[in-house]
């Protein structure tokens, strides 16, 4: 062999090895995108009880002017549904249907409720209109209440110069009756009656 094809052949090799073999990346696999057909919408909202209501379904006269027919299994609607009553409700929202998972009658809520205390003595909860909270001879002093996700929020009212902020007790409406009210919050189970 002569120089030249030797110092040819010199050149191919060297290129071959110092040419970085490109890394092919690793073919994903296909995605496989489903489209769902409903998304269930969940909406929480304030009204009041149509004259459209019957046993299963609840007609909710928004306070936005909608007027929507939820239907309300079983238990979903604490305190009972009567017309013209106010009522909290978290309903869900699909193609082909509208149902309340939680409704909370803010009506039946708003009353006197009274228990005995560790000391015997009576003690009492009011729930006024307006979500004014006021109680007597109980431990905590609450101003204010509301509903939200089916649950019970208590205001304890931040003091003059206090630098915390006010804190809000939150419970689970386990039992809404015309006469009776039992609230959970953590292990701590309370329950009031109505007396009038």
């Amino acid at each position: 062999m002569n120089k030249i094809s030797i110092a040819l052949m010199a050149f191919v090799v060297l290129a071959f090895f110092s040419c970085e073999e490109k890394k092919k990346e690793p073919q994903k696999p296909p995605v496989d995108i489903q489209v769902l057909d409903e998304i269930p919408n969940i909406i929480e909202a304030h009204g009041t009880i149509g004259e459209g209501s019957s046993m299963n379904v609840m007609e909710f006269l928004g306070d936005d002017g909608d007027t929507v027919y939820i239907r309300v299994p079983g238990q979903a609607v604490m305190g009972g549904v009567r017309v013209g009553d106010e009522v909290q409700v978290v309903y869900n929202v699909s193609e082909d249907d509208v149902f309340a998972s939680v409704a909370v009658n803010l009506t039946s809520l708003q009353h006197l409720w009274s228990q005995r205390g560790a000391d015997g003595r009576e003690q009492s909860l009011e729930l006024n209109s307006g979500g004014r909270a006021t109680t007597y001879n109980m431990s905590v002093d609450y101003d204010s209440w509301e509903v939200q996700a089916g649950q019970l929020l208590l205001r304890v009212p931040k003091r003059i110069g206090d630098e915390a902020p006010a804190v809000v007790d939150t419970f689970e409406i386990m039992q809404l009756t015309t006469d009776s009210l039992v609230l959970m919050n953590g292990d701590f189970m309370t329950e009031f009656e109505r007396y009038n």
